[in-house]
C-alpha cells in the first residue's frame, strides 16, 4: 500500500474509476448550487475563507505511530458562514492545495471536495434550524464544528473501505481515529468563535442584530 494518506485529502491511486468520477460528478452538482445567483458582495467574503480553508488544510501535524497526518480541517466554519456557497471554497481550496504543495490529488479533487463539502453543506443547513430552536451559540458552535469535521472523516473511511483499489480497511480505522482530537479541537474552536460572532457581527452567521432598547427615562412627577 504506497499510496500516501493525508488526513482526508486521497492520494492518486487510491480509489477505483467508477468512485473517481461520480466525485467530480458530486463536485458538479454542488457548484452548480453554489455559484446560483453569488452576488457581488459575497464575493471577499467567499475570498477570504477560501484562505483560511487553505491555510488550516496545509499545516500537517505528522503522527509517528500512525501512516497518516492529521490538520485542521474547518469545514465547519466555512459551512456555518458560507451557507450554500461553501463548495466554491472547499473546491479553490483543495485545488490549490493539489497544484501548490502536492497535497491531494487531481483525479481525487472532486470524491475529495465531496468528502468535506457535503458535512459543510449540512452544516450550514442547521445552523439557522438550531438557531430557531434556541440552541445556545456556543453549544450551536460545538455541534456543528465536530460535525462537520466527524461527517468529513467519516466519508473518507466510507470511501476508502468501499471504493479504494487496495485494501485500505486498516488505515481507513487508524484515520478515523487520529481525527477524534480534531474533531474536539476543531468542535470548541468554533464554539467560541459563533458565541463571539453573535455578540459583535451577527450578520455574518445570518443572525439579525438586535435593536438596542431604548431609553425608558425615569416616570416624572408633573403633579403641581
Amino acid at each position: 500500500m504506497h499510496v500516501p494518506l493525508f488526513a482526508v485529502h486521497l492520494s492518486d491511486g487510491a480509489l477505483a474509476t467508477a468512485w473517481l468520477a461520480s466525485g467530480f460528478g458530486g463536485l458538479a452538482v454542488m457548484l452548480v448550487f453554489a455559484m446560483w445567483k453569488v452576488r457581488e458582495e459575497e464575493i471577499p467574503r467567499i475570498g477570504v475563507f477560501t484562505a483560511a480553508f487553505f491555510v488550516a488544510s496545509s499545516v500537517h501535524i505528522k503522527l509517528g505511530v500512525l501512516p497518516t497526518s492529521v490538520h485542521l480541517i474547518l469545514n465547519g466554519l466555512v459551512g456555518v458562514i458560507l451557507g450554500r456557497r461553501a463548495p466554491l471554497a472547499i473546491a479553490i481550496g483543495l485545488g490549490l492545495q493539489y497544484l501548490l504543495l502536492q497535497h491531494g490529488g487531481y483525479s481525487t479533487l472532486g470524491i475529495n471536495a465531496c468528502i468535506v463539502g457535503i458535512p459543510a453543506l449540512i452544516a450550514g443547513a442547521l445552523y439557522p434550524v438550531l438557531r430557531r430552536l434556541r440552541v445556545p451559540a456556543f453549544v450551536r458552535g460545538v455541534l456543528l464544528g465536530g460535525g462537520a469535521v466527524a461527517g468529513a472523516v467519516v466519508l473518507n473511511f466510507l470511501v476508502l473501505l468501499l471504493g479504494g483499489k487496495d485494501d485500505w480497511e486498516r488505515l481507513a480505522q487508524l484515520v478515523l481515529l487520529a481525527h477524534i482530537p480534531v474533531v474536539i479541537v476543531e468542535g470548541a474552536m468554533l464554539g467560541v468563535l459563533v458565541s463571539y460572532l453573535e455578540k459583535v457581527k451577527p450578520e455574518m452567521l445570518g443572525s439579525r442584530r438586535e435593536p438596542p432598547k431604548p431609553n425608558t427615562p425615569p416616570n416624572e412627577d408633573t403633579s403641581w
